[in-house]
C-alpha cells in the first residue's frame, strides 16, 4: 500500500516541469501553468493589490511630483518589498514593475525612479528567467 502510494506521488511530481532537458548552459525554463505553486499565486494577488494601492495613491492631491506624497511613497515601498520576495519568474516581476510605474502617472518621479531601479532586467538580459530565492 505505501508502495503504491510513493510510485503515484513520484508520477504526480514527474509531471511538473517534467518536459525534455535543456541542453547544458541553456536557461532554465519556467514551470507550466498547472505547476503554479500556492506561494507565487498569493505573491501575484499581493502584487495586483500593491498596484493598486499604488493607483489610488497617485490619485490623491501630491504639491510635489519630485517627492510624490505620503500614501504613494508607502505604496510604492510596500510594492518593492513584496516584488523583492514574490518567488515569481523575472519577466513576470519586470512586467509587474511596469504596471506599478504605469499606476504612478507622474505623481512621484522619485517613485517611478525607485520601480525603475527595482526592475531584473541585468538578470533577464544575462540568461537568467527564475527568481532565485
Amino acid at each position: 500500500m505505501g508502495r503504491g502510494l510513493l510510485v503515484l506521488v513520484v508520477l504526480a511530481l514527474a509531471g511538473c516541469g517534467g518536459g525534455p532537458a535543456s541542453p547544458a548552459g541553456a536557461p532554465p525554463t519556467t514551470t507550466a501553468r498547472g505547476c503554479q505553486t500556492h506561494a507565487a499565486a498569493r505573491a501575484r494577488a499581493r502584487l495586483r493589490r500593491d498596484v493598486a494601492a499604488i493607483r489610488r495613491a497617485a490619485r490623491l492631491r501630491t504639491r510635489d511630483t519630485l517627492k510624490g506624497n505620503a500614501a504613494v511613497n508607502a505604496a510604492t515601498d510596500r510594492f518593492l518589498l513584496d516584488l523583492a520576495h514574490a518567488p515569481i519568474d523575472l519577466l513576470e516581476k519586470n512586467r509587474f514593475a511596469d504596471h506599478a510605474a504605469g499606476a504612478l502617472a507622474g505623481s512621484c518621479e522619485q517613485c517611478f525612479q525607485a520601480l525603475e531601479a527595482g526592475r531584473p532586467i541585468p538578470a533577464i538580459a544575462h540568461g537568467g528567467r527564475c527568481a532565485s530565492g
